[in-house]
């Protein structure tokens, strides 16, 4: 498997605090089969409080810990880009970084609210050549409130992430519901753990989220959300998703949002 969202970084945002804490996270993600992990810090916190040099120089210690103690594993670097108006400019200067220096960025929309700017930063990124693959929009306001808003920007070509826990009920049920019904719409493209620590419901472990996924939609679909399309992802290949099903009908039963 190929996880493409975690932060598991030592001491740079809100996931692993130390190189212990790290190294955890990587044995549990190497013991359930994943082989790659995307180190995904938080834009935010890297150009407010680090460098990326500083991100760079633990992913490459990381790397060489790993190497040390013999995990099937590699870690790789990006970072989650919370939307905003500088991110355009922050992508050009190198400040924001993307899917292992591929055309693909990780990208966090606003948690509520719909600022006016969206659009506008969304088009920007995507004439610059890059492919916009939205992070968690199963447990965001913005997409919860208007399906049809996340309907569009996959028809404009970009992709979803959704978290593994979502499906498995970790968030709340509500989430879940929503989750289950982005699934069936084909609105799905890339299942990742969006891991914190090394256990618990926010743990590198990918396999049981698969699992359920693979309950769902199938095997063959299920594995190209977490082995072909990560995988096509992080070697810079053109993909093809699934196109959304069309004239979808709602359940908004799930107003209860994660908070």
């Amino acid at each position: 498997m190929y996880d493409l969202h975690s932060h598991i970084l030592p001491n740079v945002d809100d996931g692993a605090k130390t190189q212990s804490d790290t190294m955890e996270m990587l044995r549990v993600a190497a013991s359930d089969g994943t082989k790659i992990i995307l180190a995904t810090p938080h834009r935010k916190d890297i150009t407010e409080r680090w460098s990326i040099p500083h991100i760079q120089e633990l992913a490459s210690n990381a790397n060489k810990a790993i190497e040390e103690e013999g995990l099937n594993l590699t870690l790789l670097l990006g970072m989650e880009n919370h939307l905003d108006i500088d991110l355009p400019r922050e992508v050009e200067e190198g400040r924001a970084l993307t899917i292992n220096s591929s055309k693909y960025i990780l990208v966090e929309m606003p948690w509520f609210g719909r600022p006016i700017y969206i659009d506008q930063v969304l088009f920007e990124i995507q004439a610059m050549g890059l492919t916009p693959i939205l992070a968690h929009p199963e447990r965001l306001e913005i997409f919860q409130s208007d399906p049809e808003f996340l309907v569009n920007l996959v028809e404009r070509g970009m992709l979803t992430q959704i978290t593994a826990g979502s499906l498995l009920g970790y968030f709340n049920r509500n989430v879940r519901k929503f989750t289950v019904q982005l699934f069936k719409n084909n609105l799905v493209h890339i299942l990742a753990s969006d891991c914190h620590f090394s256990a618990g419901t926010r743990s590198p472990k990918l396999s049981p989220g698969f699992d359920a996924a693979v309950k769902l939609v199938g095997y063959d679909r299920a594995a190209k959300m977490v082995i072909d399309l990560p995988k096509a992802i992080l070697n810079d290949q053109t993909v093809s998703p699934p196109i959304p099903e069309s004239n979808v009908k709602w359940n908004k039963n799930w107003w209860e949002f994660w908070l």
